[in-house]
């Protein structure tokens, strides 16, 4: 289940507004940083996770983690340099 790059995007942007909007902005960006190194075992993680994840809103999310770019790609939303 590829997502388009469109899709992605909003998938990330509507997860970082819900971060946002429970004003944890600064240790969701905090954590990012520090697994930015670690980032392809994050998404592989995200991957492993994927299939026991009920059909709900969180499947989303976790398809737009599933590669690296959707961590950078989240870290920079969150931090303001991407929208």
């Amino acid at each position: 289940m590829a997502q388009q790059p469109d899709e992605k995007q909003q998938a990330l942007q509507a997860l970082a507004a819900q971060i946002e909007q429970r004003r944890l902005a600064a240790p969701a960006r905090m954590l990012l940083e520090a697994i930015g190194p670690l980032s392809f075992l994050a998404s592989q993680a995200v991957l492993f996770v994927h299939p026991f994840v009920p059909s709900t809103r969180w499947r989303i999310y976790i398809t737009a983690l599933t590669d690296e770019s959707g961590w950078n790609t989240l870290y920079r939303i969150l931090d303001g340099k991407e929208c």
